[in-house]
């Protein structure tokens, strides 16, 4: 990569960043698109992504962002249960709108839930908790911020407790999620980054039957049991004792259940399983955040993911396959091989800059450097394409075009994650200092 264009993709994710950041930390998408608010899962990853990048830079700017996102995540966290908004105590939130939330609240039938305040905060996810979590424990890492854990740790505590009180409704070992059958307003059916009703199918059809076990969270909620063991080891080694026997027995369960083979013989992660214990076969580029949810050399002194060691290669070798990985793109979201594959669409076959950044940290992780360079390079050319951290995009026949839904929704042109992930790739190569 030329210093110019690290130049360039360098001030891109900063301007972007800065135009995005708020008092309460940092929106997802630009106050005129339709992610413009908070919303837990985005803010936690765009936050570690900053952070990655503070790690090269050692520009404090990203460290004050950074712990204006999580205190913010923290005051929105979850109270008391309310199964019309998925809150739960512990609970990070989903997507936070003060105001300007009439399109889910008023309009969509049945309308998403409003607190007594006129304000929407809805707690549909399932993966912003060990992600919010993560986050906290990498920002003390780096940060040596004591004072800032005081002030968290019932936070952190409440959501460590979330993780093994709620998060496994049915009680087979998996977090998972399911929309209470007595909810009256709407909400989220589909709760992890993948989000859309669409992206959840079998390959051969048949009924859902929730509540669902997506493959990325299991990972995430191991590594945040690794991290919190790590902290709590000196301080109270009961709780780091019972941590690491979680996880464990998550990693012990997760490598009999979420493995298949596809019809060449291919090893791969299949991306959920269902209230039976069904896979869904469908190979899709979210079983590389299984590499990126790992400790690492740097900051661990060891490296170690939910994923059996000797099966990593096998799913590095599977996600740069040419049936999901486009060299000048970027790896999809769901293989060109699919029954529901679709270029144009949200989950099914469209191209996320993130989602790839991610996958991409994972690979450097585990030691595969060269595929890790292919994929930040893949995405550089898409981004240097559409002059801007855009959310999601669709590449046909060697061709970059926007994504537009049937009904007219548009992808987010500028994105926090993205612009993060571009903090995060270029970084080593830049000099620029933060104007605060």
């Amino acid at each position: 990569m030329a210093k110019e264009n690290k130049e360039y993709f360098w001030d891109l994710g900063l301007s972007a960043i800065k135009q995005l950041e708020t008092d309460q930390g940092i929106l997802a998408s630009s106050r005129t698109e339709a992610y413009a608010c908070i919303f837990g899962r985005d803010s936690a990853i765009s936050a570690l992504k900053i952070l990655r990048a503070y790690k090269k830079t050692k520009d404090p700017y990203f460290l004050e962002v950074v712990r204006k996102i999580l205190i913010n995540l923290a005051v929105l966290q979850g109270r008391k249960e309310n199964i019309e908004s998925g809150e739960q105590p512990g609970k990070a939130i989903h997507e936070y709108r003060p105001e300007k939330h009439e399109r889910l609240t008023k309009k969509l039938n049945p309308p998403w839930y409003v607190y007594e305040d006129d304000k929407m905060r809805n707690y549909d996810s399932v993966d912003s908790t060990p992600l919010f979590l993560i986050c906290v424990y990498r920002y003390w890492q780096l940060s040596n911020d004591e004072r800032f854990m005081e002030i968290l740790m019932p936070n952190i505590r409440m959501g460590l407790d979330w993780i093994m009180e709620y998060s496994d409704s049915n009680g087979d070992g998996f977090v998972d999620y399911e929309l209470s059958p007595k909810r009256v307003h709407g909400g989220l059916v589909t709760q992890n980054w993948m989000d859309s009703t669409e992206s959840v199918f079998h390959e051969t059809g048949g009924v859902l039957v929730y509540p669902m076990a997506p493959v990325e969270v299991q990972a995430y909620v191991y590594l945040t049991y690794r991290l919190w063991s790590n902290y709590f080891k000196t301080r109270e080694p009961a709780l780091a004792e019972k941590f690491d026997q979680k996880a464990i027995n998550l990693k012990e369960l997760f490598n009999k259940k979420f493995p298949a083979v596809d019809p060449d013989g291919n090893y791969y992660l299949v991306s959920k399983l269902d209230g039976e214990g069904k896979q869904f076969r469908s190979v899709r580029s979210d079983m590389g955040h299984t590499l990126w949810a790992s400790l690492n050399m740097e900051d661990d002194g060891t490296v170690d993911s939910i994923v059996y060691a000797e099966d990593i290669p096998k799913i590095v070798k599977r996600l740069v396959m040419p049936d999901i990985f486009e060299p000048d793109a970027g790896i999809r979201t769901l293989s060109k091989l699919s029954v529901n594959f679709q270029p144009n669409s949200y989950h099914n076959g469209s191209i996320w800059p993130h989602d790839n950044a991610m996958i991409a940290e994972g690979f450097e992780v585990h030691g595969f450097l060269k595929e890790a360079k292919k994929i930040k390079a893949a995405v550089l050319k898409a981004i240097k394409h559409f002059k801007t951290p855009i959310e999601l995009f669709v590449y046909i026949d060697g061709k970059y075009s926007e994504y537009i839904s049937e009904n007219g929704s548009r992808a987010c042109m500028i994105q926090a994650w993205t612009a993060a992930s571009l903090l995060d790739f270029t970084a080593n190569y830049s000099r620029a200092k933060v104007k605060t």
